[in-house]
């Protein structure tokens, strides 16, 4: 059993970041050690908590259960983030 505070936590969101930039968790590890990784925890305009990430000039906003890729489906606007890309 792991006893290290939060460690299944932050596997889980080095996970979904992989995911989210469609890249491997080793990746996204490399690119938190060379800080080319940027993570906010923020509102949007709907007062939805999610987590803004940024990696070589790519952002995704995370949601619990959804990521929305800058750039994705007709909903982009030029703050939002972009449209669903869950298929939601």
């Amino acid at each position: 059993m792991e006893n290290r505070e939060m460690y299944s936590e932050i596997n889980a969101l080095v996970g979904t970041v992989a995911k989210a930039f469609d890249t491997s968790e080793m990746e996204v590890v490399t690119a938190i050690e060379q800080g080319r990784l940027g993570m906010e925890m923020l509102v949007d305009e709907d007062g939805r908590n999610y987590i803004g990430t940024s990696l070589d000039g790519r952002v995704v906003r995370i949601y619990q259960g959804a990521l929305f890729r800058q750039g994705d489906g007709p909903a982009e606007t030029s703050d939002s983030g972009g449209g669903c890309s869950c298929g939601h």
